[in-house]
């Protein structure tokens, strides 16, 4: 895997705060399925909790150089679950997902197509 400079995963990281805050306001999209994303990151194993707050892994700030499947990305597990363009770096048997031609098999794409399928 490609791994990103530490300034390109600062910034990275704040572009994505930045959509987070926007969010917030009212501005931009939010998942669908975002409460049933962030339900799934409250059972993951790399779940972080600080100040009472949930995140994938150590928050990114205290941790920047990091392995998504080991560390997890660092992100706030409720905005990242609102964004719709953001993945799990996990699969549902907690290895790291794989996106390819044949779509993703991240836990929260399954989650959209468990619902989206009816389930």
């Amino acid at each position: 895997m490609l791994r990103r400079s530490m300034f390109g995963s600062v910034a990275v990281a704040a572009g994505k705060a930045v959509l987070s805050w926007t969010r917030n306001r009212g501005i931009g999209g939010v998942s669908r399925h975002w409460e049933a994303k962030a339900e799934a990151c409250e059972r993951c194993p790399l779940r972080w909790v600080q100040c009472g707050v949930s995140y994938c892994g150590k928050p990114f700030l205290q941790q920047i150089d990091r392995e998504p499947s080991l560390d997890g990305c660092g992100c706030e597990c409720h905005a990242k679950a609102k964004s719709p363009g953001e993945h799990c770096p996990l699969d549902s048997g907690h290895r790291l997902a794989r996106q390819g031609e044949a779509g993703c098999n991240c836990k929260w794409c399954e989650i959209e197509r468990a619902a989206e399928a009816g389930l």
